[in-house]
């Protein structure tokens, strides 16, 4: 069973083109996780990628529910600073 995910977000661009954000997600449910980097991006589409096991989880330094860029082709955010989010 997977720790988190891998999720890729389309996010729209002034220019009408996408670009594209790719999250590793500390949470198991992959709908879940989509929810959670939608709401950390502001994109309009996301799929999950693949599963992410607990050892690649602790590798990225991310506790359960948070979640780290990877991959964002405006920047080089590897490793950014975590996001958590807003359970209240």
């Amino acid at each position: 069973m997977a720790a988190g995910w891998m999720v890729t977000i389309g996010v729209p661009k002034d220019d009408g083109k996408l670009r594209y954000v790719t999250y590793a997600v500390a949470i198991a449910d992959a709908a879940e996780a989509v929810k959670a980097s939608l709401a950390a991006s502001a994109g309009e589409a996301a799929i999950s990628n693949s599963e992410l096991r607990e050892a690649d989880l602790k590798g990225l330094g991310l506790r359960a529910g948070e979640l780290v860029t990877i991959y964002d082709d405006r920047i080089d955010p590897l490793i950014s600073r975590t996001w958590r989010p807003d359970t209240g």
